[in-house]
């Protein structure tokens, strides 16, 4: 039996103009937990359980009024946690395959200031997906693998609560609602040990981001935001995203018996499109380096440690309207990890 159990903290800035306007998103601090745990059966099976964040985003900006005094973004936070339980079977000493269902929580949040009034928005989704996987012994020094996850599609839904300012009349109460797809992904892997202390891996996933439109917000009610009256039931962002890939390197060294040394390179592409740009997510293509280490604390304990750093390309496009000019720049991740693994 293998249980083990980390997290990792991501602490992210970036910096968006929008038309005319300028602002620099908030550092904040976002705490990723994960655990997984793995029991053979016989020596053919083994039953599995994960629990992992694989999704999110969250973006504030200090500035309640910034992009326009009559309708601003200033917070959006997507929260996903996804438990996973997983059998695999051991077809041959060198073929082993996996399936695996994923059950995932969605918490959509979203702050708009419209001038005379505030919306605020809290919803929840539940969604059911899979994952299939291939894993393949080579020889004694290469392995490799293959792995699908399905999408998971959302329904939305939660209270609008909204704020006027004073002496503003205004629809008050109501839920919104929506759709949230996040994609299907192919993973392709392989490794290899050309000496006993060096392991080599290396990956490629695809991610099938082209099933992202749009997030379309259906409300009960919309707050007032003038003379003209209310603005309707239907606030769309269209989004357009499009198909990406993500592809790393990484080397593992044995320094020791007790110490293991790593080292990453991850080049992962932008989904975004440059004429549906937005401000919910300032950030391009992202460039990853990483380091780590692994301590064998004892015969059945060891701790892993890791910091990656991230580094966006700077984008040039235009807001939805195809008129209005939009750039991303200094955007730049944090990311520190620790995790212990167990063995009973």
């Amino acid at each position: 039996m293998l249980f083990r159990s980390g997290i990792t903290v991501v602490t992210a800035t970036g910096h968006v103009n929008y038309g005319s306007y300028s602002q620099d998103s908030k550092r904040q601090w976002w705490p990723l937990p994960n655990i997984y745990y793995t029991q053979q059966i016989n020596d053919r099976w083994w039953l599995g359980l994960g629990a992992m964040a694989r999704f999110g985003l969250s973006n504030d900006y200090a500035d309640e009024s910034w992009m326009s005094p009559s309708a601003s973004l200033y917070h959006v936070g997507v929260t996903t946690f996804s438990v996973q339980p997983t059998v695999a079977f051991k077809a041959t000493d060198r073929l082993s395959v996996s399936l695996g269902a994923e059950v995932q929580y969605l918490n959509f949040t979203e702050k708009i200031n419209f001038g005379l009034s505030k919306v605020d928005l809290d919803g929840d989704s539940y969604a059911l997906s899979g994952i299939a996987s291939v894993f393949y012994k080579a020889n004694e020094k290469v392995n490799a693998g293959i792995s699908f996850r399905m999408r998971n599609e959302h329904s939305v839904r939660g209270p609008a609560k909204y704020t006027p300012a004073d002496g503003i009349a205004f629809i008050n109460g109501g839920d919104f609602w929506g759709d949230i797809t996040f994609p299907a992904q192919l993973a392709l892997g392989v490794s290899y040990r050309p000496i006993e202390k060096l392991l080599i891996e290396a990956n490629f996933t695809n991610v099938f981001w082209s099933c992202f439109r749009a997030v379309d917000i259906y409300y009960d009610h919309l707050p007032r935001t003038g003379a003209s009256g209310l603005l309707g039931t239907h606030a769309g962002n269209s989004k357009h995203y499009q198909d990406a890939y993500r592809v790393g390197v990484g080397v593992e060294y044995t320094l020791t018996d007790a110490i293991k040394l790593r080292g990453s390179f991850v080049f992962d592409k932008s989904p975004l499109n440059e004429e549906f740009m937005d401000v919910m997510l300032p950030v391009d293509d992202r460039y990853i380096i990483g380091t780590g280490a692994g301590f064998k604390l004892s015969e059945n304990t060891i701790l892993d440690l890791s910091y990656n750093i991230l580094f966006a390309t700077h984008l040039d496009g235009v807001a939805a309207d195809h008129t209005t000019p939009v750039h991303y720049s200094n955007s730049t991740s944090h990311l520190m990890g620790l995790s212990f693994r167990y063995k009973f």
